[in-house]
């Protein structure tokens, strides 16, 4: 098949809309808790237009056929690197040749990208194209972030008996040693990802969002957030019918004594009396506590991938 890298034009904006929200909805046939809004092409078409007006992109034509798209927004300062980031909707090539051509279109626009002094470059996927994920695995992308779903039914609960409430503004103490335990744990081996420190006293205080406090005894052992879709995860999840879990740690004494599966049911329980449908997290793969423990219960709809260039 013979593949032509052009620029993305406007004119090209309804063709890419009309691919991606095909993709999308090839995913939902797999995740069918994904919100139905983004199959709308007009939806995208607004996206895509917003993005275009700022930033470059390449889409790849076989013959006068739009067969694929890639653009992405630069971010003046991720992991101390001036970057650019491809959301899931801001990138789609036909399924059945994903990897050739993406790999054809990165070729293009990463000379762009490096042009304009963006060393890190970003880009999310649907989880279900696996050509195409291990065509960036072999162009140097490495797995950095994944975002998953669940339904609200409760987890089968193992381990000992677990004592859950609901903190308040009395427990910020408490929320805030749980808050820096996490930020210490995300810098230690093998993660090393810092996290900017967020204050803990809203979720102490608006109702709209709940922090789960774990007991053994006396003991506070855990902790796990969780409120209104997460805005700085990937935008196939955020919709009012989702919640999302935003922070979550258990010392290290109480692990594997169902602390963590108890937290969840909780924070799934309240999720179910505030009228959500679906329930999300993102997470870091190479937080390895956490993701042998999401992976048990959510299943993944997007991964993001980095490749950093000297």
């Amino acid at each position: 098949m013979t593949i032509r890298i052009v620029q993305f034009r406007e004119d090209h904006l309804g063709d890419a809309a009309d691919l991606v929200c095909l993709r999308y909805k090839l995913m939902r046939g797999v995740a069918p808790l994904l919100p139905f809004k983004y199959e709308n092409p007009d939806t995208i078409l607004s996206m895509l237009a917003d993005l275009l007006r700022e930033h470059p992109g390449v889409v790849a034509l076989h013959g006068d056929r739009l067969i694929g798209f890639t653009a992405g927004m630069e971010l003046d300062d991720f992991l101390g690197k001036r970057s650019v980031f491809s959301p899931e909707w801001a990138n789609a090539a036909s399924q059945e040749d994903s990897r050739r051509i993406y790999e054809e279109m990165y070729a293009k626009i990463s000379a762009q990208w490096v042009a304009t002094g963006c060393h890190n470059h970003l880009v999310s996927l649907l989880a279900d194209d696996r050509l195409a994920i291990e065509g960036w695995h072999w162009l140097g992308f490495g797995l950095a972030a994944v975002d998953s779903l669940r339904g609200l039914e409760a987890v089968q609960q193992t381990g000992d008996e677990v004592r859950i409430r609901r903190a308040g503004i009395d427990d910020f103490e408490a929320a805030e040693a749980f808050q820096e335990a996490l930020g210490r744990h995300m810098i230690s081996p093998p993660i090393f990802w810092p996290h900017e420190k967020k204050d803990v006293r809203p979720w102490l205080e608006k109702p709209e969002l709940a922090l789960w406090l774990a007991y053994h005894g006396s003991q506070a052992v855990g902790f796990m957030q969780i409120g209104p879709a997460n805005q700085d995860a990937c935008t196939i999840i955020q919709d009012e019918g989702t919640a999302s879990i935003l922070g979550a740690y258990t010392h290290q004494e109480a692990r594997c004594n169902g602390v963590a599966t108890a937290l969840l049911n909780r924070a799934l329980a309240w999720a179910r009396e505030q009228g959500y449908v679906r329930c999300a997290v993102d997470f870091e793969p190479m937080n390895v506590l956490a993701t042998r423990f999401w992976n048990r219960h959510f299943e993944p709809v997007g991964y993001t991938l980095m490749r950093s260039i000297p």
